[in-house]
């Protein structure tokens, strides 16, 4: 008996810690103080990533599936909505993912969020 308890303690614990959530999964900001701002503040400074989806300033994405690269994450974004009146929505959007140390950049053409902390 003590020894399926004790197996069963090591599983739930291995377990666990493989669901850990990518690096990037977060709230992020430029500044530390914008985490905590007004919430219309936050709407044009905090970018929130989870397991499916993306939340930017002026860009939000339904769905989002992320592969590993050579330099950080590829992330294939879709059903994305923004201010951009130009762009016919929803659209898709490849966004790159680098990080420094603790700090992320989220790059795609014409955009470069620079880095950023987490909240």
């Amino acid at each position: 008996m003590r020894r399926l308890v004790m197996t069963t303690a090591i599983s739930a614990f291995a377990g666990g810690s493989a669901l850990a959530a990518p690096p990037y999964v977060g709230t992020w900001s430029s500044g530390r103080l914008n985490c905590h701002a007004a919430p219309d503040i936050q709407r044009e400074t905090v970018f929130t990533v989870d397991q499916a989806s993306l939340s930017f300033p002026d860009l939000g994405c339904e769905q989002a599936t992320f592969r590993k690269s050579s330099t950080g994450w590829v992330v294939h974004a879709s059903q994305c909505y923004g201010s951009d009146p130009s762009i016919e929505e929803p659209f898709a959007r490849v966004i790159h993912i680098v990080g420094h140390g603790a700090t992320l950049r989220f790059t795609w053409p014409g955009f470069d969020s620079g880095p950023l902390v987490r909240c």
